[in-house]
């Protein structure tokens, strides 16, 4: 990464010392796209709007300015000498001479059209001309040649006279226009319509309720007739007298027994109010009321009387069948009426027909000579006016600024150093993302975690090794941890440290570790080496005499650290031998951890022997050493794809070698 950015860096400034020193010479031109458009403001002194017509506009005057045609000429006034002396007498590729003038002329227009800078300023009908050349003269000499050029190109494009034949032809589209609108009044005045949608649209309404109407009526006329037939078959049927009513009666108007009974019974009423019961006149009485009342019953007399009148339901069917019979006829007759409407309007649909064809046909025509005729109009109004705006010299551009350049000139210099600079810290980053995506071994512990899915235990720097301020709280760390357990709860009494390969550190961590438990912890430590020989840790730690342990001939000998054993000749014993079986390494395990508080087994390289495989189950866990930047990731990941099919427990990663480079913020990034 710092390579690509001090090549870029260097490139950027070498590219400035040679960067030559030019001066730009501008040209302003105001384009007025109408005839009213002058810059002033409307009457409530709000500010001219700029219409889409207008930039439409300004944009085809920059691409009239940009044409090669305008830029050839101006070439050819100035001169190719006068604009690239070092172009004269050069080939096409810088060497050799060119073959004619004109191709230096071209070559010239190339390098012209590269340097001119033509643009029309944003929501603005301005139009900036600028061209940038070593000589203050010369640039400004040819932006003039250009805008002459420019004014001279405008003046013949426009001058143009077309506005006579566009006025012709206006005035005969005029007169077929007069024609076919009198050929349409006289059609519509003879077929009687103003409107001949809505005529045709009543005609047929009309039509239609008629139809209506006249299905109404025959509906009708078919009730009533059956009606009538009815009427007479029921009025035929009626008999001419019915029975009104009978009396039967036993009640005379003037019954001589009953009138003296009822005086009888009044006068006794009478004297029972002032005389007593046994009174001889009410006794009389009494007597005269009973003999009255058996007389009544026995000689009581019966009428009888019947009467018949003439049936009223004949003279109320004789009045109905009358009325329907009435209507009847009307009904008939309103058919005929109707009948005749529908014909009427039958006919006034076939007229509206006949002049819907007519009158549309002229309409067509009309509308066509119409458009026709507005188009020919418009046309000849433009011509016009652009034949009035061509007969002025510029008549719609004007000079607002001629061709000026600053005294000093400008050089891309600093600009090229701040290119590189940026362009160097970017080229940088990406080669560092490159560099991060491609490579395969680890740079952090959480790119460890990621890709191993294993805690990281400890990290340990490269310069510190494993005794520095940070490397020993690192341990203290780690040994606090292990002296905790696993996360089952279970105590951890045997451990082996493996790696993948010979230069993980392994040794030393391993060394360190023991030493940590024995001095730091007051841990009765014992540290197996059976990595190649089985001596180098005991060389490393400055071991005693060797003593027999009474674990299957296993040998260990004090150091110079209290609490602290190392094994001698292990890995020629029993423990480093492939031969032996599992259940015996664990009974070996068990023994040595019998004696000591911790076992500490430093396995050599997976890559090298399948002791460490072989010891993984039996022991209580096994650490993982990765070294920052060397330990490839697909090694270690089958590291410990190995130790857990082999039935072994990880604890976890313990990191070496790890080395700052830059600043640890931007390791976040990689």
């Amino acid at each position: 990464m710092i390579a690509v950015f001090l090549v870029t860096v260097i490139g950027a400034c070498v590219a400035a010392w040679f960067s030559p020193i030019r001066y730009e010479a501008e040209a302003r031109l105001l384009v007025l796209f109408n005839a009213e458009q002058s810059g002033n403001q409307d009457l409530v002194e709000r500010p001219s709007i700029l219409s889409i017509d207008g930039l439409r506009a300004t944009e085809s005057e920059v691409d009239i300015l940009r044409s090669r045609t305008l830029i050839r000429e101006m070439v050819r006034k100035v001169g190719v000498q006068t604009l690239f002396p070092r172009l004269d007498g050069e080939g096409p590729l810088g060497f050799g001479k060119a073959d004619s003038e004109d191709q230096l002329v071209e070559r010239a227009t190339d390098l012209a059209e590269a340097r001119f800078r033509i643009t029309a300023q944003s929501g603005s009908n301005l139009v900036l001309v600028a061209f940038s050349h070593q000589d203050r003269a010369v640039a400004i000499r040819a932006v003039d040649e250009l805008i002459r050029a420019y004014l001279a190109r405008r003046g013949s494009i426009y001058a143009n006279p077309r506005s006579p034949f566009l006025e012709e032809e206006a005035e005969k589209f005029r007169q077929q226009i007069d024609q076919l609108q009198r050929n349409l009044a006289t059609a519509k005045a003879k077929y009687k319509v103003l409107n001949l949608e809505q005529e045709i649209l009543l005609a047929v309404n009309q039509e239609d309720s008629i139809i209506q109407r006249r299905r109404h009526v025959m509906e009708r006329r078919e009730a009533l007739r059956i009606e009538v037939a009815n009427a007479q078959e029921r009025l035929a049927k009626l008999p001419e007298r019915v029975f009104d009513f009978t009396e039967r009666t036993n009640r005379t108007d003037n019954d001589e027994a009953r009138n003296a009974r009822i005086k009888l019974q009044l006068e006794r009423d009478q004297l029972r109010a002032r005389y007593q019961d046994n009174h001889p006149r009410l006794q009389e009485i009494e007597r005269q009321i009973k003999t009255l009342e058996q007389f009544q019953e026995k000689e009581r007399p019966v009428y009888f009387a019947d009467r018949t009148v003439r049936n009223p339901a004949i003279a109320f069917l004789t009045n109905h069948l009358i009325q329907i019979q009435l209507e009847e006829e009307a009904t008939a007759r309103q058919l005929e009426e109707l009948e005749r409407q529908r014909d009427v309007a039958r006919t006034r649909i076939a007229e509206l027909r006949e002049g819907e064809q007519v009158i549309g046909d002229l309409t067509r025509s009309l509308d066509v000579v119409d458009k026709l005729y507005r188009q020919a109009r418009e046309r000849a109004e433009t011509a016009s006016l652009e034949e009035a705006a061509a007969a002025e010299r510029a008549s719609n551009v004007r000079v607002v600024e001629y061709a000026d350049a600053p005294a000093r000139g400008s050089s891309q210099a600093t600009n090229l150093v701040a290119a590189g600079l940026f362009g160097g810290l970017l080229l940088a980053a990406v080669a560092g993302l490159a560099a991060a995506w491609n490579r395969r071994v680890y740079l952090l512990p959480l790119e460890i975690e990621r890709g191993l899915g294993l805690p990281v235990l400890a990290t340990f720097n490269e310069a510190g090794g494993f005794v520095g301020g940070g490397a020993q709280e690192q341990m203290i760390y780690f040994v606090g941890r292990l002296l905790a357990g696993r996360e089952d709860g279970q105590s951890l009494r045997s451990i082996q440290v493996v790696s993948s390969g010979e230069t993980e550190n392994r040794e030393g961590f391993s060394r360190a570790l023991a030493t940590e438990l024995a001095e730091g912890h007051g841990r009765r430590t014992l540290l197996v080496d059976l990595d190649r020989d089985g001596n180098g840790q005991a060389g490393a730690l400055r071991a005693g005499d060797a003593v027999e342990l009474g674990v299957d001939g296993i040998r260990a000998a004090p150091t110079r650290i209290p609490r602290l054993d190392v094994t001698v000749d292990a890995a020629g014993s029993t423990l480093g031998r492939m031969r032996t079986e599992v259940g015996e390494l664990g009974v070996l395990i068990e023994g040595l951890a019998s004696r000591y508080d911790f076992v500490i087994v430093d396995a050599p390289a997976t890559r090298n022997s399948f002791v460490a495989l072989r010891l993984a189950p039996v022991v209580d866990g096994s650490i993982l050493v990765v070294r920052a930047e060397h330990t490839r990731a697909p090694v270690a990941s089958h590291t410990r794809d190995q130790i857990l099919d082999a039935g072994g427990d990880m604890l976890g990663a313990v990191v070496t070698g790890r080395r700052f480079h830059i600043p640890r913020a931007i390791y976040r990034w990689l």
